[in-house]
């Protein structure tokens, strides 16, 4: 297999040894409770009531064909008859109310649930770290929490119910067959668990290989994503690349399918080994039925009682067994949803708050290392940069520039040093509220599938309707075309919806800088920011920042040296440490490598960029 982006590399193995916690299971009821106490109720007493009814189908229909045997001996009245009738049709009416009852509470229990969970799973997601967020095993904990959001908590709470009702029919139909004969009811219970066994066994087995998939089935995902983007076609088509995606998507599948085959053959033949278990235990307990019938030792209604009451038992035997078998694969499926609402959160308003503007930044032997890594990815990092001046960040992919940019806005936090605002230590701060003073372009800049002016007030969405800020950010960012639009600013973007509108990538990146502008803060950081531009649009651009960094404190990310050189000061960072620092003059004077950088990008366009 190729090498995969961090976000896609196979996670470390599963415990093979699967465990569920008993605590899961008092922890998903209290989820299910939660989500809607009145249908839990409702769902749980109709289920109870419903469980009762078996028995009282089987007496009642006992007594009405003893009683018909009678009759044909002109021993019961037809009044009779048509009383124990009424009692038949009665309780057929009010199973037939209770599964309607519990039919609807179910389903509007199951929408709650799904909701209830569904949005803790997301309030987690928003407390998750970014550090959390480029971890591999993050992704699969999340999607594997995902997917267990629509039935698994009440699969857990339906099935204990069921347990519930299992044994109150059990004990009920159970009583009108022991009259049968003691052996009876031992082996119709017995007759029933090998396919139980068989159920539980590759039940457990299937959570297994899917958890074992889910690494493989996320990169297929992606596979398939690639063929179907409207961003990525050009491409695709171009480069004619897209037997070898198919090719590999299709080696996912085939994965899947020959681990899914041998499951299958393997299920499938100790399935009939079981079934055919079954059939002779109730072969051999109807032939000690039959035998006692031909004595004359019971009456009709009693072989009603027997005949009906195998499938009853079997049946609820089966569901009471594969229920318990349920509850544990479910709550082994929960606790991916646990495992995941257990992940560390960061508390993005915990500390002090901050009030008023950003006069200095200050970096003092600054290093940063990934979480359950050993390598620094910054070490030693010292800088400071007051208001009105503007700093540049330099050096080649994987330097460390964009680890300083997200150690500034708090994004991250150092694993050494420390970084002081206005001299004091920012750690002292909420990270939201230092946040606040703080606006940002990223190189990989969102692109929100929304309107145009939700694209530029979500840098403060509570400004939503300030149309006036609005309209004079999208014209610093020099994004005019917005009034092109067919609905102008109200134009919905992008081609996931209909009616969307696609912008081009420049567009796109001018939108970007417009949310920038839209917060008033007072430090900016432009990752990248003309990326996306042609040559006159970049001019436009950087006379725009050069007028908007007067008053603040400005970081510059680029590889375009026309941009670079704007900056007061410049550091040039290698493997995470700085090796340079200075003005541009200063830098080219020195001769080392930014000098050597600059003349490689000049030689190409010297006077373009005296021009510029």
């Amino acid at each position: 297999m190729t090498d995969l982006p961090r976000h896609m590399r196979p996670p470390r193995e599963p415990d093979p040894n699967i465990k569920m916690r008993p605590a899961d299971l008092l922890e998903t009821l209290k989820l299910v409770w939660q989500a809607s106490p009145r249908h839990a109720v409702v769902y749980a007493a109709t289920s109870l009531l419903s469980s009762a009814l078996p028995a009282a189908n089987l007496y009642i229909g006992k007594l009405l064909l003893d009683e018909v045997a009678r009759a044909a001996q002109g021993k019961v009245t037809y009044q009779t008859l048509l009383t124990l009738l009424a009692v038949q049709v009665s309780l057929t009416v009010l199973g037939s109310l209770l599964s309607t009852l519990n039919s609807a509470s179910q389903q509007l229990l199951g929408d709650s649930l799904q909701h209830s969970v569904s949005r803790r799973i997301l309030d987690k997601a928003s407390g998750l770290s970014v550090e959390s967020f480029e971890n591999a095993e993050t992704y699969d904990k999340l999607q594997q929490a995902y997917r267990e959001v629509g039935s698994r908590p009440l699969g857990v709470a339906t099935q204990l119910v069921g347990l519930a009702g299992a044994v109150v029919t059990l004990v009920s139909v159970g009583a009108l067959m022991t009259r049968l004969g003691f052996w009876v009811l031992p082996l119709v219970l017995l007759a029933s668990l090998p396919s139980v066994y068989v159920s539980n066994r590759y039940g457990i087995e299937t959570y297994r290989m899917l958890r074992r998939q889910t690494h493989d089935s996320r990169v297929q995902n992606y596979l398939g994503s690639l063929l179907t983007s409207d961003t990525l076609v050009k491409e695709v088509r171009l480069f004619g690349f897209e037997p070898y995606l198919l090719g590999r998507w299709r080696e996912y599948y085939l994965g899947f399918r020959r681990q899914l085959e041998g499951m299958v053959r393997q299920r499938s033949a100790w399935g009939f080994a079981a079934s055919l278990t079954s059939a002779l235990l109730i072969g051999l307990a109807s032939a000690l039925i039959l035998r006692r019938a031909a004595d004359g030792q019971i009456s009709v209604g009693d072989f009603s009682v027997f005949v009906l009451g195998i499938a009853q038992v079997q049946g609820t035997v089966s569901g009471f067994l594969n229920g318990l078998s349920g509850i544990y694969q479910n709550l082994l499926y929960m606790r991916n949803l646990f495992g995941f609402l257990e992940l560390p959160d960061r508390d993005l308003d915990a500390g002090e708050i901050w009030h008023g503007e950003i006069d200095t930044i200050e970096f003092q032997d600054v290093g940063f290392r990934y979480p359950l890594t050993d390598r620094d990815v910054l070490k030693g990092v010292n800088f400071t940069v007051r208001r009105g001046e503007a700093l540049a960040l330099v050096g080649e992919n994987g330097a460390g520039k964009t680890t300083i940019v997200k150690l500034l806005t708090r994004l991250f936090e150092p694993t050494a040093g420390r970084i002081l605002l206005n001299g004091l230590d920012a750690q002292r701060f909420s990270p939201r509220s230092v946040q606040k003073q703080m606006s940002i372009i990223f190189q990989d800049f969102g692109q929100y599938q929304m309107s145009a002016r939700e694209n530029v007030a979500l840098a403060e969405i509570e400004r939503l309707q300030d149309e006036q800020g609005v309209e004079s950010a999208v014209e610093r960012a020099g994004a005019s075309y917005v009034e092109t639009l067919p609905q102008g600013l109200d134009t919905p973007l992008g081609r996931l919806f209909q009616g969307g509108r696609q912008l081009s990538g420049g567009q796109w990146q001018r939108l970007a800088l417009a949310r920038l502008y839209f917060r008033d803060s007072s430090v900016l950081v432009f990752d990248e920011p003309t990326a996306a531009l042609d040559a006159r649009a970049e001019f436009e651009t950087m006379a725009a920042l050069r007028s908007q960094a007067r008053n603040r404190i400005t970081f510059l990310i680029s590889h375009r040296f026309s941009t670079v050189r704007l900056a007061d000061k410049i550091i040039v960072l290698d493997g995470g440490i700085v090796t340079e620092a200075g003005s541009h003059s200063e830098l080219l004077a020195l001769g080392g490598k930014y000098a050597a950088l600059y003349n490689l990008q000049a030689s190409g366009y010297a006077g373009e960029l005296e021009k510029a």
